[in-house]
């Protein structure tokens, strides 16, 4: 089980790796004697999460050949990390404790991790209802770290994969007598737009920051019904390296965080300001307020200008 640790601000920082492109997906299996459900970040089959036991069908391995299944827990997701990723097996230590994963600002880390001789990786299970899950779908990327180094994951897709995961493995193993009683249906998880605007700050600043009362404006941009978030960087000071990096000589930037633009992998809308604020708007979402310089007013009152979602991007209300 995982075993919530310390935050990630009192975490050191270590070497960033870009995170994959890719997506995660799920995918099935069943050759009659044995099934398994399984989700990976694309083709990299350096980490995967999966479920498995005897078929519905009833063939025997005898019979299908299959000597080499996959059999987890009820109730549990088993998680298979490769040696690449992780490190090597030394040929003697059957159990470890240095692996963590860091999701958005909070480090999780593994009550034991063993070495699969016959598949030659190292290897969790997991209670299918650890919150871990959740919090994984909600950010754009999570790490694996160890002694071997870091490795940055995407979760793009995650909580879809998941929910089909959960899905796959509660009826099999329900077809085999065995239910998964202690677990919901699967739901992909609602996204949070602050733990997301709050994981940018921290990777924008390379660590922690002190950030003002002025720093989130929450509410709903994009009518999709997630609550969005714009990050004003004029009330953000980072506590390492350049302190202002989002700030010029006049203005700051404003990210828009929009739950409808995250789901899609886009990065955040970059407006820059003196300041913002959100407003209602006849639509019955919020439009962003953002107060420009002198020399980009356009004879504006206040030189103020009203952007909205227009069901794609952030655009100015003209």
């Amino acid at each position: 089980m995982f075993r919530v640790i310390v935050s990630l601000f009192a975490l050191a920082l270590a070497a960033q790796l870009e995170a994959q492109t890719t997506e995660w997906r799920f995918q099935s299996f069943d050759d009659g004697s044995f099934f398994t459900g399984s989700i990976v970040p694309s083709d990299d089959r350096d980490l995967m999460f999966l479920c498995g036991e005897r078929s519905p069908q009833g063939l025997t391995a005898l019979q299908t050949g299959n000597m080499e299944p996959d059999i987890t827990p009820r109730d549990s997701l088993r998680l298979y990390m490769s040696d690449k990723l992780i490190g090597s097996h030394d040929g003697v230590t059957r159990e470890r404790q240095d692996v963590l994963l860091v999701v958005g600002a909070t480090g999780y880390r593994f009550s034991g991790v063993n070495w699969n001789d016959l598949y030659s990786t190292w290897e969790v299970d997991l209670p299918a209802t650890d919150p871990v899950f959740s919090v994984i779908a909600e950010q754009a990327s999570f790490e694996v770290r160890s002694k071997a180094g870091t490795r940055v994951i995407t979760s793009k897709g995650f909580g879809k994969a998941h929910a089909a995961l959960t899905e796959h493995c509660q009826s099999m193993f329900t077809a085999i007598g065995q239910p998964w009683v202690s677990v919901a249906p699967a739901v992909a998880p609602k996204v949070s737009m602050r733990r997301v605007a709050e994981a940018a700050i921290q990777s924008g600043c390379g660590g922690p920051a002190t950030m003002g009362p002025k720093t989130f404006f929450s509410g709903e941009i994009d009518g999709d019904g997630t609550e969005d978030v714009v990050v004003f960087w004029h009330e953000i000071t980072c506590k390492g390296g350049y302190p202002r990096p989002f700030c010029g000589a006049s203005a700051c930037s404003a990210q828009v965080f929009v739950s409808s633009g995250h789901a899609r992998g886009e990065r955040p809308e970059d407006l820059l300001a003196q300041a913002v604020w959100l407003q209602p708007l006849s639509n019955g979402n919020m439009g962003i307020v953002t107060v420009g310089r002198l020399a980009t007013c356009q004879n504006r009152p206040n030189c103020e200008f009203t952007w909205y979602w227009n069901g794609h991007e952030i655009v100015r209300l003209d």
